[in-house]
């Protein structure tokens, strides 16, 4: 009811408007007659449309095909009728051309909402009558023919259901974006409704002189109301459509999805079907090999017809040439860029073809077994390194499509620039006919890339079914896994700003023992190269490596400990525990540590010195940071604290000179002559390869001793290359020869006892007593 006293109010104002005028037409003399005619027909058009906007306030949205034609066809008539009195639409003065222009957008839409609504019930019954056919179709079988199955027809078969599986990821787009623009456009209507209230009712309060203006702002919502109707109905048949297209790709892909399982099951090797395979692949690789020349010479008649163009655009006289040059210019430019891309492209096909052929290859070994151990897991290495590449030429053909398509838009715009150029249009468009061949040919590149993308993944999942680590991986629960990380994550002990967990120790762990064993390379490198080079001796260069070692230990230790974030602070606990231990317990190992620097640098003894320690013999091998190893000349390591180096002791035989003088005691007979003695000592010296001759040997008469007369025998060997027991042996074999054949014979210990015989001598025997006796029998049997 308040619809209906709304029309007649309106009906009413537009009547009292046009009595108004009729009134004032009466008045006016004759040549003003006219001119209110004129006015009248004017008030008679602003009265139709307001007719028009009233009588659509509560159309209902027709749900027939032929309701909405006819629709579609009053839609018509309106935008006619407004355009017919256009003229005398705009001569009344509250109609503005703007307003005339609103009201026939929104009718275009309106009549552009009703084709696309007509064009979804076609949709919706285009699908609920493929639904029926697919299950008149059900019984039919997916796959034709028996096992066991190539690997082609496999591929066929994956394709099919990857195919059908992008088409429903589609439609579930799809049907996502038309239920979020139903929930918009219901929030739309309900606003939209709102506003019309409030336009009549503004409507009502409007004077007459601007009615007819309100009045069109009311058409136009009420349009705008209805379009948005119909788009909710739009949409709700599209997700219709969608719903009953997603209900079979869902049959479609779970009946894929079983026929690929049964084809995977019985998959066998074929060298026939792999012949077939690789020789396909083969002859297209010979095909783009074929076109690879003529594309060279094809970018080199561009360059040449470019370095032309810029010559003409160089040598242009006035800005009519200079245009057209530089229009010129930019086309054979684009022509050489279209070239070098066909090249480029062509080059990028030849390599993606045989690496399909490595992938088809790869394929077909994994199914014969001929691929396994190490070569499964260098392979998965090389195809993930592989996918990673091709992804990112992907979005580098992306971002090149993206400057091809700026390049277009930029050329359009020369278009508008230069019109009336016909020379200049011209090659204009042909640069433009280039663009769009030039961002083809990317295109066409950027599915190369995805194609050969999707290869390498199959081949990665047919590696991974084959690695017995990546099925254990995919077995490790969930529980295993959270149980870890707690432990993993556990918290040690916390302070100021740091908090040591299980995963920063054991990660601390991992960097020292590195820092120790990189350390330990380092020193040995740096000692056989700069030590060695520098001239140092051989125990300078152990002390130089030993404080090395440290230093770039203790480096390693600082920044792995920086790395990890554990603080210096964190250990600060540690510092007296630390020094009571030193002070203790590890005394010792500071005492020995200190001793060896000190060993090292004041050079007691040196690596090769032979020493004596408690009268044990021995050569230095190597002075250590805690002990010093020593090689007795019975081939024995002995290791000794170096400690005790400074607190006892030690002979050092060879420390300013490896010459060391050596004596041979001997002692003869007496009545033997002394200086031939001294001549066959000095022999057995001088005749010795091992013996110095510098400082020469010499004898001394040393006493006549109580058995013998007592000679020394002195001389000098060098302990690099002679033994001191071997020589003192040698020399006394010598000497043992000489003296028997020269009739010397050695003296030996002896005693002369003299009886003094001038008075008798007292001889008694005595008889034991009887137990004596026995005690002396039993002493005997022991």
């Amino acid at each position: 009811m308040t619809t209906t006293l709304r029309r007649c109010v309106g009906i009413c104002a537009l009547l009292l408007i046009a009595l108004i005028f009729t009134g004032i037409l009466s008045i006016g003399d004759a040549s003003v007659r006219s001119s209110a005619e004129a006015a009248q027909e004017t008030e008679k058009t602003v009265l139709e449309a307001a007719k028009l906007g009233v009588e659509g306030a509560d159309r209902e949205i027709p749900s027939k095909k032929q309701g909405i034609q006819e629709r579609i066809t009053q839609i018509q008539s309106e935008l006619d009728a407004l355009d017919e009195k256009k003229e005398s639409l705009l001569e009344t003065e509250d109609i503005e051309e703007e307003d005339l222009r609103r009201i026939l957008v929104s009718l275009g839409a309106l009549q552009n909402i009703y084709s696309r609504l007509t064009s979804a019930h076609d949709n919706l019954a285009e699908a609920q009558r493929e639904k029926k056919t697919r299950e008149e179709e059900s019984t039919a079988a997916v796959i034709t023919g028996q096992p066991p199955f190539n690997l082609s027809f496999y591929e066929d078969v994956r394709n099919r259901y990857e195919a059908v599986e992008q088409r429903l990821e589609a439609v579930n787009s799809s049907i996502r974006l038309s239920e979020g623009s139903v929930s918009a456009l219901q929030e739309q209507i309900q606003r939209m409704e709102e506003r019309n209230k409030v336009l009549f009712e503004e409507l009502q309060d409007v004077q007459s002189a601007s009615r007819a203006k309100k009045l069109f702002r009311v058409k136009e919502s009420e349009t705008d109301l209805e379009t948005a109707k119909a788009s909710r109905i739009v949409q709700n048949l599209n997700i219709e459509a969608q719903s009953i297209h997603r209900a079979l790709l869902i049959t479609e892909r779970d009946n894929l999805q079983k026929a690929l399982d049964f084809v995977k099951k019985h998959l066998a090797y074929d060298e026939k079907d792999r012949t077939t395979r690789i020789e396909s692949i083969a002859e297209q690789i010979a095909s783009a090999r074929e076109k690879l020349a003529g594309l060279r010479e094809e970018r080199e008649r561009a360059r040449t017809a470019l370095t032309r163009s810029q010559g003409a655009l160089t040598s242009a006289r006035n800005e009519r040439e200079r245009v057209l040059a530089q229009a010129g210019a930019s086309e054979q430019q684009a022509a050489l860029q279209f070239a070098q891309l066909s090249l480029e492209h062509t080059e990028q096909t030849l390599l993606f073809l045989e690496e399909e052929q490595r992938i088809w290859n790869a394929r077909y070994s994994l199914l014969d077994g001929s691929l396994k151990g190490q070569e499964l897991w260098d392979m998965r290495s090389i195809i993930l390194t592989r996918v990673k590449d091709l992804e990112s030429a992907f979005l580098v053909r992306q971002r090149g499509v993206s400057s091809i398509q700026a390049d277009i838009l930029a050329a359009q715009k020369e278009l508008e620039e230069h019109a009336g150029a016909n020379a200049v249009l011209a090659r204009i468009r042909s640069r433009i006919d280039l663009l769009n061949r030039i961002a083809e040919s990317a295109n066409a590149s950027m599915a190369q890339i995805f194609s050969l993308f999707n290869q390498y993944s199959r081949l990665r999942e047919e590696i991974n079914e084959h690695i017995d680590a990546v099925r254990i991986a995919e077995r490790v629960t969930t529980f295993g896994k959270e149980r870890f990380l707690a432990f993993w994550n556990i918290t040690l002990w916390s302070g100021d700003g740091f908090d040591i967990t299980v995963s920063k120790l054991v990660f601390a762990v991992f960097l020292f023992l590195a820092a120790f064993f990189l350390s330990g390379r380092l020193t040995d490198f740096l000692g056989r190269t700069l030590l060695i080079r520098f001239g140092m001796d051989t125990t300078a260069m152990m002390a130089s490596r030993k404080i090395l070692f440290f230093i770039l230990m203790g480096s390693f230790i600082l920044a792995a400990l920086d790395l990890v974030g554990i603080p210096l602070t964190a250990f600060a606990f540690l510092g007296g525990a630390l020094a009571i231990g030193i002070g203790f317990g590890a005394q010792n190992i500071f005492n020995n540590l200190i001793s060896g620097f000190i060993l090292m640098f004041s050079e007691p003894m040196r690596v090769d010195d032979t020493i004596e320690i408690d009268g044990l013999f021995a050569t230095v091998q190597e002075i250590g940071t805690r002990s010093t190893r020593v090689k007795t000349f019975d081939n024995i390591d002995v290791l000794m604290p170096n400690s005790y180096f400074l607190n006892n002791k030690i002979v050092n035989w060879t420390l300013t000179d490896q010459k060391i003088r050596l004596r041979i005691n001997v002692g003869v007979a007496y009545g033997s002559d002394a200086r031939k003695v001294e001549e066959l000592l000095l022999l057995a010296a001088n005749d010795h390869t091992r013996v110095l001759r510098n400082p020469e040997p010499f004898v001394i008469f040393r006493e006549f001793g109580p058995s013998a007369l007592e000679f020394t025998l002195f001389f000098w060997i060098d302990m690099t290359n002679a033994s001191t027991l071997k020589v003192s042996s040698d020399l006394r074999y010598r000497l043992t020869s000489l003296f028997e054949k020269n009739g010397i014979r050695i003296a030996f210990p002896q005693m002369d006892v003299h009886l003094d015989t001038r008075s008798p001598v007292d001889l008694r025997m005595n008889r034991p007593r009887s137990g004596d006796t026995e005690r002396t029998h039993h002493t005997q049997e022991e």
